[in-house]
């Protein structure tokens, strides 16, 4: 996996504009459960039991259903038990009705070994061992399945290939399928044909879907062909009856560029490039959705947003939208209105739904806003009819922090903070769920323990069809225009210099014209220290509802200084290279997952390119964190040891 450079920006003597959230009185977010501060730990009462005191560790990476009373079950992951950090094999479940945990299995201590037991016979001392970025599926008679990940199997760590299923009716666990060691190369078989003895490689990162038959489907990931570990675009069906798994399409060599063809026309000859840590979803018709991810698009890897259907009456994939290269920006377009030219920028490790009218939709993530890439909190619906993007809601800039509000409360000025690895459910009553991840509580970067409800997604008319501003000698000039302007409107103009706190600093009163309107508002900057400044609307209307413009953010220097560690995963040396404006004392710590110092380095490093080898041969497999400081600010980036 190539690593993304991490870029700092000062402040320019120009403009460019980026998107804010544009807020509905009936578009809510309720945070429901857990802390708004990161890093903590969980309280897991007693076993079986549900309290409101109860609650996960915040953890990224873990596994979910939904079953059939409407239960939502979350499995493992990475993150916090009762004291400490690592890898996490406890499974809980949460009942919406009355808002309450319960600690329904597993341990509650970090980097446990499986219990495997006997094939295929249910006891309950079985447990998988502890994992992240597993992937699961919910059967049609309400049992859950969990298919490999990274983490421990009875005696190592590693890469996984095992099935297992828990039956909530009895607690219990049965491995099914799969082996009970690591880093498993895949047994193939003929293309289309079921037999005993195939079997997926040992995996992470993958998506998975349900067939209206039963069957279990996974498609990509990171991990084994049938010798060699990297990104994968085979796609597997399991029949639970008949215990077998099918190589049904897809390739099995890592490493696969996509084959596009022409997009809306699916042949046999099209498939997706090899990815993983991408979204996916099933329509009404059973058909299977893919977006975005970590991988190959035609020719070569990077961050994705191409869509792709596949129909397994035919066994096609069909290029739907996005693009055929990868790194793409995004195209947000007006808060709430479908285009053909909307687009959400290249993204992996987000999270997704289908809501009750069939829409698919798209959340977070870490990728690109309209100019740089970050962790993301931007919500986007597809609607498969007309085969448009809608921005729903969110911010279309990157790495912003939460806004809470009340626990419990829903309010249209909730939002969640940027993130990515974070879970999702969609209950059976409509409404939308999410928990934790990594990324920003109300301050702050960290793991996260935070649950949400979306309940509404309903936007307001849009009246504002342009919104720009200029610097000029620390004087900035801001423009807009609108139509359609029903009754009495009133414009706050609003300053922030983080992108978060926004005070208002005049205001313009709306002509009320029914046709085109046109507005300005200057403010003077001298005497400010800040690097940057945004600026935002908020109307006013005559109803008394509010909603948000754009948000223009200036910049009077870009440093254009950038890092990236290479490859990831990694098995016995890391490249970090450098791209710095000027020479700079540059000092790194690697540490693990536990916080212990595995290397200190400090290095001058040259104005432009430069770069140096890490020998991380004898370190163990697991999760690694590299944190530095470039033109004051921290760096923090993960990477995995494998081998």
């Amino acid at each position: 996996m190539r690593a993304h450079p991490v870029l700092f920006f000062l402040f320019i003597s120009s403009f460019f504009t980026e998107c804010c959230a544009q807020w509905s009185t009936g578009t809510s977010l309720t945070w429901m459960k857990g802390d708004n501060t990161i890093n903590q730990s969980g309280v897991y009462g007693t076993k079986g039991i549900a309290d409101p005191t109860n609650k996960p560790g915040a953890r990224d990476y873990s596994a979910t259903w939904t079953d059939a009373n409407n239960t939502l079950w979350m499995f493992g992951g990475y993150g916090y038990d009762e004291t400490q950090q690592g890898y996490l094999n406890d499974l809980w479940k949460f009942d919406p009705i009355n808002n309450q945990w319960t600690w329904a299995g597993g341990d509650k201590t970090i980097n446990n070994y499986g219990v495997y037991g006997t094939k295929g016979v249910a006891n309950s001392t079985n447990k998988p061992g502890s994992v992240y970025a597993c992937i699961s599926w919910t059967d049609k008679n309400g049992n859950l399945w969990l298919y490999g990940g990274f983490g421990y199997t009875a005696n190592d760590i590693g890469f996984l290939n095992d099935l297992w299923k828990y039956e909530t009716a009895t607690g219990q666990w049965t491995w099914v399928h799969g082996n009970n060691a690591i880093g498993m190369p895949a047994v193939y078989g003929t293309k289309g044909v079921a037999a005993a003895s195939n079997r997926p490689g040992s995996r992470y990162g993958s998506k998975t879907w349900t067939d209206n038959s039963g069957n279990l489907w996974m498609f990509g990931g990171y991990g084994m062909d049938e010798t060699n570990a990297g990104i994968l675009n085979d796609l597997w069906k399991y029949n639970i009856e008949t215990n077998t798994w099918t190589w049904v399409n897809g390739n099995k060599t890592i490493d696969q560029p996509g084959k596009y063809g022409s997009q809306g026309i699916g042949a046999t000859s099209t498939q997706p490039g090899a990815r993983y840590l991408s979204n996916s979803w099933m329509d009404s018709q059973g058909n299977f959705w893919l977006f975005g991810g970590y991988g190959y698009d035609a020719t070569s890897p990077g961050i994705l947003n191409d869509l792709w259907k596949y129909e397994p009456a035919t066994n096609i994939w069909t290029w739907m939208k996005g693009s055929n290269t990868a790194e793409h920006t995004a195209v947000y377009g007006t808060q709430g209105i479908a285009d053909v030219t909307n687009q959400p920028g290249s993204r992996y490790v987000s999270v997704s739904w289908v809501d009750e009218h069939g829409d698919l939709l798209l959340f977070g993530g870490f990728g690109y806003d309209e100019t740089r890439s970050g962790y993301l909190n931007d919500l986007w619906k597809f609607d498969i009819q007309s085969s448009t993007w809608t921005w729903m809601k969110g911010d279309t800039l990157v790495d912003q922090v939460g806004v809470y509000g009340t626990q419990g409360v829903p309010a249209y000025t909730n939002k969640t903070g940027s993130r990515n690895s974070c879970i999702s459910w969609a209950d059976n009553t409509g409404n939308l769920w999410m928990f934790g991840g990594y990324g920003y509580d109300q301050a702050q970067a960290g793991v996260l323990n935070d649950l949400w409800k979306i309940t509404e997604l309903q936007i307001l008319p849009v009246r504002l069809i342009e919104f720009n501003g200029s610097l000029n000698n620390d004087v900035a000039n801001l423009q807009w225009k609108t139509t359609q302007e029903e009754g009495a409107i009133t414009y706050n103009v609003q300053r922030s210099f983080t992108g978060n706190e926004f005070t208002a600093i005049g205001t313009v009163t709306g002509n009320g014209a029914a046709t085109s309107n046109e507005y300005a508002f200057s403010d003077n900057l001298a005497g400010t220290s800040s690097s940057q400044v945004y600026y935002r609307l908020e109307m006013l209307h005559a109803n008394s509802e509010i909603s948000y413009s754009k948000l223009i953010r200036l910049e009077r220097k870009n440093t254009g200084a950038s890092i990236s560690i290479f490859p990831n995963p990694a098995s016995n040396s890391l490249t970090v290279s450098f791209h710095l404006p000027a020479t700079e004392l540059v000092s790194i710590r690697i540490t693990d997952s536990k916080g212990a110092l595995m290397k200190s380095i400090s290095r001058q490093l040259s104005q432009g390119s430069s770069g140096f080898s890490v020998d991380i041969s004898s370190w163990a497999k697991g999760i690694y964190f590299f944190t530095t400081m470039v033109k004051g600010e921290m760096v923090r980036l993960r990477f995995i040891k494998v081998g």
